[in-house]
C-alpha cells in the first residue's frame, strides 16, 4: 500500500469557500483506481493544509491532478495552491 501525502495553502480568509469545495475533491480521487481512503485537515489560522490518500500500488498513488477534473479546477481557481505529492510506501 502507498500513502499520497499533498500538502497545499489558501487564504484564511476563504475558508469557508475553499472548505464547501473539498467534498468534490475527495469523491473526486475516491472515484481513482486503486484509491482506499482520503483524510484531509487545515490549520484554519495559516491556511495550510493536508491531505493523505492511501491506495494500493505506486502507479496507482502517482495518479496527475489533471485526472480530477472540474473539481480540482474549481479549489485552484478559488486559491488553493497544492505542493508536489510526497509518495511513500507504507511499512506493515
Amino acid at each position: 500500500m502507498y500513502l499520497r501525502v499533498t500538502r497545499a495553502r489558501w487564504d484564511p480568509a476563504k475558508h469557508d469557500e475553499l472548505a464547501r469545495l473539498v467534498p468534490e475533491v475527495r469523491a473526486a480521487i475516491q472515484r481513482l483506481p486503486g484509491c482506499q481512503d482520503v483524510r484531509s485537515g487545515v490549520e484554519r489560522s495559516t491556511g495550510r493544509t493536508v491531505s493523505v490518500s492511501t491506495f494500493d500500488t505506486l502507479e496507482h498513488a502517482q495518479f496527475s491532478r489533471d485526472s480530477l477534473g472540474e473539481p480540482l479546477a474549481r479549489l485552484q481557481a478559488a486559491g488553493w495552491q497544492g505542493e508536489a505529492p510526497e509518495i511513500y510506501e507504507t511499512l506493515q
